[in-house]
């Protein structure tokens, strides 16, 4: 369980010296949770998911690891726990950090999102990734599923998609990690998904800087 208590994030914009603020806000992921954030631009969704995911320290409050404060000696094993996708990605060529990963899964995974005839895996390195943007998107996620570790967080990883992957991202993919045990946290514009959805999870919606 991650716990997110009374915290506060502020950036300065050195040019006009105005401040954006999230929070204050609570905050509670539980194992096995899917959760939805939606919000207009700039309601600060991105800036949570950052400070959620131990990138951002905030500037008071506090978040915990089952009782275990996040700080600078426990922060890096804790962010070890999560895999995130972020506006900002970046998709290397080598698979740093999975050794020997299963070939017939990401055989799976590459067909799944229909990648298998672009790219593919072969001594630890994709063969290409020049992909589109959509398909780049596609790639990290395959990434971030090999990697194993328990929370998945993805901001706005829909954007670049056309409407057949958003539905599939929507009604397919989020449901299957959830049922094989991923804790996943979505930010997401795409309302009118959520609103079809016949699954279970947790929606929060976040308008200047508070959920």
């Amino acid at each position: 369980e991650i716990d997110v208590r009374n915290i506060v994030f502020r950036y300065v914009d050195k040019w006009s010296e105005a401040i954006f603020q999230i929070g204050p806000l609570d905050f509670t992921l539980r194992s096995g949770e899917l959760v939805f954030i939606t919000g207009g631009n700039g309601s600060g969704k991105s800036t949570f998911l950052k400070v959620l995911a131990g990138l951002y320290s905030p500037d008071s409050g506090e978040v915990t690891f089952d009782g275990i404060r996040v700080n600078d000696r426990t922060r890096e094993g804790y962010r070890g726990l999560i895999t995130a996708i972020f506006s900002d990605y970046h998709i290397f060529k080598r698979l740093y950090g999975i050794a020997d990963p299963d070939p017939a899964e990401v055989e799976r995974l590459l067909t799944e999102l229909k990648l298998a005839d672009k790219t593919g895996i072969t001594d630890g390195e994709f063969r290409t990734v020049d992909l589109s943007s959509g398909q780049r998107r596609r790639l990290a996620l395959i990434v971030s599923l090999l990697e194993k570790r328990p929370i998945l967080l993805l901001d706005e990883w829909a954007a670049d998609q056309d409407p057949e992957f958003r539905r599939k991202f929507y009604f397919e993919l989020l449901p299957a990690m959830n049922r094989a045990g991923v804790t996943v946290v979505v930010v997401t514009h795409d309302d009118r998904y959520l609103n079809e959805v016949d699954y279970t999870a947790r929606r929060l919606h976040m308008d200047e800087g508070r959920l």
